[in-house]
């Protein structure tokens, strides 16, 4: 089997990898949101009894930070093992150094509540857009499959030709 250094290493890793990155971006549209919102009014009403309260909105950033802190090192771990540099640096440009920026210069800021969801909006825009490269790394790996099939095909018939 020939290599292609273009394609995919581990296509089990990529694919589980897509499927987090579509459940977890499906978490986020208007249809998980609104189903969401009930749920955050029964997670207050249980935190307002034992004496937290948090409101819905707080809820939900606190979830999809921590689903965004807990997700970022498997989509490092994903891109190391396929050896994405490109998509790693984006990743550190479009997430971590924008979180370090707006800490380093803003935090003393009265709006560094508000500057601190940039990098968190940036990480999902970014999870969106890989969504749809990886959705090419599994397409363009399966076309590879199929070519790799096709021409072994090709040359058994051949062979069995030769044969008669």
């Amino acid at each position: 089997m020939e290599k292609n250094s273009k394609l995919i290493k581990d296509v089990f890793a990529v694919q589980r990898f897509r499927n987090i990155l579509f459940y977890e971006l499906r978490f986020l549209d208007g249809v998980g949101l609104f189903g969401l919102y009930f749920f955050f009014g029964s997670i207050n009403f249980t935190l307002s009894i034992i004496g937290l309260n948090i409101s819905s909105i707080e809820l939900a950033i606190i979830l999809i930070t921590t689903a965004a802190i807990l997700f970022s090192p498997y989509i490092l771990y994903v891109l190391i093992i396929e050896k994405k540099i490109g998509w790693i640096i984006f990743f550190f440009s479009m997430t971590i150094f924008p979180l370090v920026f707006i800490h380093i210069f803003f935090r003393e800021a009265l709006f560094y509540d508000a500057l601190i969801l940039i990098p968190l909006l940036l990480f999902y825009f970014y999870c969106y857009l890989i969504k749809f490269e990886v959705d090419k790394w599994l397409a363009d790996f399966s076309w590879h499959q199929e070519r790799l099939q096709q021409k072994k095909e090709t040359e058994d018939r051949i062979k069995s030709e030769m044969i008669l």
